[in-house]
């Protein structure tokens, strides 16, 4: 799998089942509107889509990100390379 640079939550689709806080919780969070979002540095407020350097927990490897997408049962989470190619879903 190519290098994870850009993250995605789709919020439309987003249930907040929440496997992808379970499975990393130094990258995402729920919402006001129970919604995943993610942690980004130095904002107290989570967003939807973000490059792999804003996130809070920027080390986080991508096999970690790549489980929290995979467990998400709506497929709400979208990874991108450094081309912005969807890697996942």
């Amino acid at each position: 799998m190519n290098k994870i640079l850009k993250i995605r939550v789709d919020s439309n689709l987003c249930i907040g089942a929440a496997p992808c806080i379970s499975t990393a919780p130094e990258v995402f969070k729920l919402d006001e509107e129970n919604k995943a979002v993610m942690k980004i540095k130095g904002r107290d407020k989570g967003v939807n889509r973000a490059e792999r350097k804003e996130l809070a927990a920027d080390a986080v490897s991508d096999d970690i990100l790549t489980a929290a997408a995979q467990s998400c049962p709506v497929k709400a989470i979208f990874l991108y390379d450094e081309n912005e190619n969807q890697i996942y879903p």
